[in-house]
């Protein structure tokens, strides 16, 4: 009895990519997230639309034969976000640094999925799902506990990615389970290609930076503003946020957080966590920066003076989030500069291209991108075998 790959979501797009593994009556789901979806669409327009994958029996009260156990890279909701809808008791498997943040996340509502059962799978420890076996490989992202995943059935090898990127502060990470993979011939390996969605010449907006640069150019920053500095990073990026306040403070500044954020750092192991108390906060702006969610935006509305607001791959993420304008809107009207300053969790182009070199399976799928086909191209310029399948396809091994 043959494996069966189907792609199921993601192959287009930024995130929300969804495969999955079948054999028998087992199926394997990787990943589980969903573009940005309004909570207001009922479950049922968006798996019509194809926002969900098409696992009806997952979401609705559909019968299905199989046994079903859903694999979680990392926390980012791209890939998890479409845990929410499931409708019957599921077991979801991630690392333990997801799970941690997970557990945190419900604690505070921002996550509430009834029917997943997480577990969690350790890092390099082959675990078997019937005729499968499945192993997490640590990886770098910007996450914690972000994974590549591989699957094998005994006679084949299926690697999925994950997020990845090599210029983060964990290359070696990457570099250990490339390293494990090229020994294996892999039969398929499912890589992420993000950065190929965008034209670097043309698009200024989409310069590079890393960790390191963004926090040096935060310190800059810091000096050179002798004002309030807001500053709206995502919640689940716990590294960047620890660094972000110890970049802080060497400046002489106290940072503030907001309860969400400040319960979340301290859950995560963080210590010296001070919430915002914006009394002191605008008796003495200047000795401050404040981080502030788009939820409670209309927080600045008590701050008559200048300050500087920094964009930090927060919420809204995009600008194809409503919201975005909104909040351009917000601070246009406030004469306040709009400024990014993020960090992509993904790798470069040319990164991607050496790890799939690297890895050499036999044949490399391009998806999590707008522009898959770019990422194929500059495969094959290297002699790589490259497959673009459809929504829906399957490949049996």
């Amino acid at each position: 009895m043959s494996m069966q790959v189907k792609f199921l979501n993601g192959l287009n797009t930024i995130g929300g990519n969804v495969v999955s593994f079948t054999q028998g009556k087992t199926r394997l789901v990787m990943d589980f997230g969903v573009n940005f979806a309004p909570s207001e669409i009922p479950t049922g327009d968006l798996l019509a639309n194809g926002t969900l994958p098409d696992l009806p029996d997952l979401f609705t009260d559909a019968h299905s034969e199989f046994e079903t156990t859903i694999f979680v890279s990392h926390l980012h909701l791209d890939h998890m976000g479409a845990l929410k809808y499931l409708t019957k008791p599921t077991d979801v498997y991630m690392s333990q640094a997801s799970a941690d943040l997970y557990y945190v996340l419900t604690k505070l509502g921002i996550e509430s999925a009834p029917y997943a059962n997480i577990k969690v799978i350790d890092f390099e420890n082959p675990t078997n799902f019937g005729k499968f076996e499945v192993t997490f490989f640590e990886t770098d992202h910007n996450a914690r506990g972000a994974a590549a995943i591989r699957i094998r059935n005994g006679e084949h090898t299926v690697v999925h990615s994950g997020d990845v990127r090599l210029d983060g502060p964990h290359p070696e990470r990457v570099n250990h389970w490339a390293d494990i993979l090229r020994d294996e011939n892999i039969d398929l390996l499912l890589l992420e290609g993000t950065e190929f969605s965008f034209d670097e010449d043309n698009d200024i907006s989409h310069e590079r930076h890393t960790e390191m640069s963004l926090q040096q150019n935060f310190a800059q920053i810091l000096q050179d503003s002798e004002q309030l500095v807001v500053i709206n990073p995502y919640e689940r990026n716990i590294d960047r946020l620890v660094a972000l306040q110890e970049t802080v403070h060497a400046d002489g500044r106290e940072m503030r957080w907001d309860h969400q954020f400040a319960t979340i750092l301290r859950a995560m192991g963080m210590t010296d966590v001070k919430e915002i108390d914006w009394a002191t906060v605008l008796a003495q702006p200047d000795h401050y920066v404040v981080q502030n969610h788009f939820n409670q935006l209309h927080d600045l509305d008590q701050f008559n003076g200048a300050y500087v607001y920094l964009h930090m791959n927060g919420e809204p993420l995009g600008e194809y989030d409503p919201r975005f304008a909104e909040l351009s809107d917000y601070l246009t009207s406030n004469n306040v500069l709009l400024r990014s300053l993020g960090v992509s969790g993904h790798a470069t182009p040319n990164d991607l291209v050496a790890l799939a070199q690297h890895v050499n399976a036999q044949k490399t799928v391009t998806w999590h991108s707008f522009k898959p086909e770019k990422e194929a191209k500059a495969l094959r310029e290297v002699g790589l075998n490259v497959y673009l399948p459809a929504k829906g396809e399957i490949l049996n091994y």
